[in-house]
């Protein structure tokens, strides 16, 4: 145990000596974290910027425009009001979506029982104007209607929510860059360094000692297993402090997941580094692995956005288990797979990853 805890000691120095692999491993992913949490920390709301325009010279039209400013609406609407000139300006400058036009005669018409013609512009060639836009107006006009004429409502609307946590972008790339950044790990912060060691004679050396494989091996690995669980600190204090991203669930749970999905990469760095036989190589061999791992996993976008032959590949990458996972214990994400299912699919990456890397493994 002595000997385990001397060479993670060292396996520590070493790391963090190599500003590289530590910007890469830790700063790195956090960072980015920390850039889409900039991006999308605003939510997924829609408001739509509404032009009006009060020609009617009664009271009718005030009151049109005093139910516009509800605290129902004024999250999915942005009032502008000014003349028939302005707003049509404003609309050509796309700093307004769509403009109604309340006639002169609203409220003269509306008393006499009359039906009253409201002009609404729009553009066609913009999809936020021609369609969001125009379908919040005739939705809202039609209400307008149903309210003046007194009809009763005959359907009603029960919302129910079938997520208890509702998932912002920010949860869902939070939760998506913490599997990248244990991927680096594996990629960055295992099979590079173990090269680079290799091509140095630093293996060489370290296999003629007493030492045994297995403790060498023991001491990398529960240091990178640190690392790891660092980073996941990390990710979680950011995604906290900076916005308000909470666990949702389980802690032990998320400390299996982050575990195990460390073992799966840093076995599969192990694998790589045995695979390669210069620095060059690895890196060459470590871009291949992490692209498609990055791209077609769903850490990074929806894998329902995904064109459907990448699904089958999809399938068999680990990140998309361990992202997956992630985002159920985190954020209660809806599940791509069961919670299960993800563990053992990681389960059987780690078995084969520990194979090969045996298989592939050398010290010089």
């Amino acid at each position: 145990m002595k000997t385990i805890r001397a060479l993670y000691v060292a396996n520590a120095r070493e790391f963090l000596r190599d500003r590289l692999t530590l910007f890469l491993v830790l700063l790195l992913p956090v960072a980015l974290a920390a850039f889409f949490g900039l991006i999308f920390s605003g939510g997924n709301g829609f408001t739509l910027q509404l032009g009006i325009v009060n020609e009617d010279t009664g009271p009718t039209g005030a009151q049109f425009i005093a139910n516009l400013e509800t605290p129902e609406t004024e999250k999915m609407l942005g009032l502008h009001s000014g003349t028939r000139a302005e707003m049509l300006e404003a609309l050509n400058k796309e700093k307004v979506s769509v403009v109604i036009v309340l006639p002169q005669d609203l409220t003269a018409k509306v008393a006499a029982g009359e039906p009253a013609t409201v002009e609404v512009f729009y553009d066609p060639a913009s999809l936020t104007s021609a369609g969001v836009g125009l379908g919040l107006v005739r939705t809202l006009l039609s209400e307008v209607n149903l309210a003046l004429s007194g009809s009763p409502r005959l359907l009603a609307i029960e919302e129910k929510s079938v997520q208890t946590h509702p998932m912002r972008a920010i949860d869902f790339h939070v939760a998506g860059l913490l599997g990248i950044s244990l991927l680096w790990l594996g990629l960055f912060g295992t099979a590079l360094p173990l090269v680079q060691q290799r091509e140095g004679q630093v293996l060489r050396r370290l296999g003629v000692t007493p030492l045994t494989p297995a403790t060498l091996l023991a001491a990398q690995v529960a240091w990178r297993l640190t690392v790891g669980l660092l980073q996941a600190a990390l990710f979680l204090l950011v995604g906290y402090v900076g916005f308000g991203v909470t666990v949702a669930g389980n802690w032990l749970l998320l400390v299996a997941a982050v575990t195990l999905g460390a073992l799966v990469f840093v076995s599969l760095g192990y694998f790589l580094a045995g695979l390669a036989s210069s620095a060059e190589g690895v890196s060459a061999v470590v871009q291949i692995a992490n692209f498609p791992m990055m791209m077609l996993s769903g850490s990074l976008f929806a894998v329902e956005s995904l064109p459907a032959f990448f699904k089958p590949i999809v399938a068999i990458m680990p990140l998309t288990y361990l992202s997956d996972a992630l985002r159920q214990i985190i954020v209660a994400a809806s599940p791509l797979h069961p919670l299960w299912l993800d563990f053992a699919v990681l389960g059987g990456w780690l078995v084969v990853f520990l194979a090969l890397a045996v298989k592939f493994w050398r010290w010089e």
